[in-house]
């Protein structure tokens, strides 16, 4: 943990890069290994409680490998915390839909601004669940027997499964099928840490549950505050793995 915390005071007290000449590359290599974290704000409609602002964070291990004004990025999702809002609702995201997600490669850009170095990462759009033909498009699917159904994580149940608790009196399974996008647009702040904004979307459509008072969609829409939806990336020692993420990322992004 000591390691994490000195490294990312560095990072905070080295000064902001440059804005780059005309013509230049930038001034900098991002390729290494990386921690990112991911917070995500929406407004959620709970059963029997009511409005909620949950926030939901993701920590990813990231290896970038810098080529020019390209960065390839691949993504290990190690962990999902959820805030609900409230002390009535506990959510879990269980680590067989994390394992199922496998090893993500994504291409980010880097445009020069008159502030420095702007980091762009799309999202194209991701179904989980469920396999559709055109995923950008298509209605999710509403029931468990709709053929475009899968068991993502491997548990025996339809779609993905999360699980839930409310009131301390009612919880249990709930399986879903969901469509998510996002696009990561931050300032490359030094060598060692980029930070921005997430823009986002999440449609979930709920195909069933163990127990049946959980059987519900809900309503869920996304914060309408953009900056409760950031990220923050921090350069990380080669060789720290997903585990030593999951054990230390509050101390290493102050959280």
């Amino acid at each position: 943990m000591r390691r994490f915390a000195s490294f990312a005071l560095a990072s905070a007290l080295m000064l902001t890069l440059s804005a780059p000449g005309l013509g230049q590359g930038p001034p900098f290599d991002l390729t290494g290994t990386w921690a990112v974290m991911q917070v995500t704000s929406d407004i959620v409609v709970y059963p029997f409680v009511g409005e909620k602002m949950r926030t939901t964070t993701l920590i990813l291990h990231v290896e970038m490998r810098q080529n020019g004004t390209e960065v390839e990025v691949s993504e290990s999702h190690c962990l999902v915390d959820t805030d609900d809002g409230t002390s009535m609702v506990v959510t879990e995201i269980p680590e067989a839909f994390l394992r199922s997600l496998g090893i993500v490669e994504r291409t980010a850009t880097l445009k020069a601004t008159g502030d420095g170095w702007q980091f762009v990462e799309p999202w194209p759009t991701q179904v989980h669940g469920a396999r559709l033909a055109d995923p950008l498009n298509d209605p999710l699917p509403t029931t468990p027997d709709d053929p475009r159904v899968f068991d993502q994580d491997g548990d025996g149940k339809p779609g993905i499964t999360v699980r839930v608790a409310v009131l301390g009196l009612i919880s249990g399974e709930v399986y879903a099928v969901q469509r998510l996008s996002k696009l990561l647009e931050g300032q490359v702040v030094t060598p060692d840490l980029i930070r921005g904004l997430i823009t986002w979307t999440n449609e979930q459509v709920t195909i069933g549950a163990s127990n049946p008072f959980l059987n519900t969609s809900g309503e869920a829409r996304v914060d309408p505050v953009r900056e409760r939806s950031y990220f923050v990336a921090i350069r990380i020692p080669a060789g720290t793995s997903c585990d030593d993420l999951k054990e230390n990322w509050r101390a290493l992004f102050g959280r």
